[in-house]
């Protein structure tokens, strides 16, 4: 039997994939996950975030 798997945002974890950018079909042809993945300065930040989130359930 198939099985449906529900796309996640790369840029909001915790949500799914709302095609929020006009002709994207899923995450892989998003354009504001292009433009986050190609410029290294949100890179950084984005993994920043995502260590203080990862800190931050580790310790509660």
């Amino acid at each position: 039997m198939a099985r449906h798997v529900e796309a996640r945002c790369p840029l909001r974890p915790a949500d799914k994939c709302s095609l929020c950018f006009p002709g994207a079909d899923s995450p892989a042809n998003c354009g504001l996950v292009y433009l986050m993945r190609d410029d290294p300065e949100l890179q950084e930040l984005y993994a920043e975030e995502r260590r203080r989130a990862r800190e931050g359930r580790i310790g509660a």
